[in-house]
């Protein structure tokens, strides 16, 4: 018989989403292995997208001190869903789902 998977529920913004765990032996913990929202977006139901904080930050992204941003977790339009997780929600008009450019 095969072992139940571990996952974690988030529920937020509209969405479910179940990230599956897996051990890793050297942290002796559960960790989250998050799908490749780049590969397969995932949008919220007001259409920001879901990302992985670890993510290279895009052209949009603004940091509280000089220079440029390097992640989206480091970007002042990142909210995380959860403080025990990586992943968050982009809130840049621009990067939301259906944008429509103005002017």
């Amino acid at each position: 018989m095969e072992k139940s998977k571990k996952i974690r529920r988030y529920e937020f913004e509209g969405i479910t989403l179940d990230i599956p765990l897996y051990y890793d032996e050297l942290s002796d913990m559960y960790l989250e292995e998050y799908p490749d929202f780049t590969e397969h977006p995932v949008w919220t139901k007001d259409g920001h997208p879901v990302i992985f904080c670890g993510e290279d930050a895009c052209p949009y992204s603004e940091w509280e001190e000089p220079g440029r941003c390097m992640d989206c977790g480091s970007c002042l339009y990142y909210t995380p869903v959860s403080p025990h997780t990586l992943m968050g929600i982009c809130r840049h008009e621009k990067q939301r789902r259906n944008y429509i450019k103005k002017g």
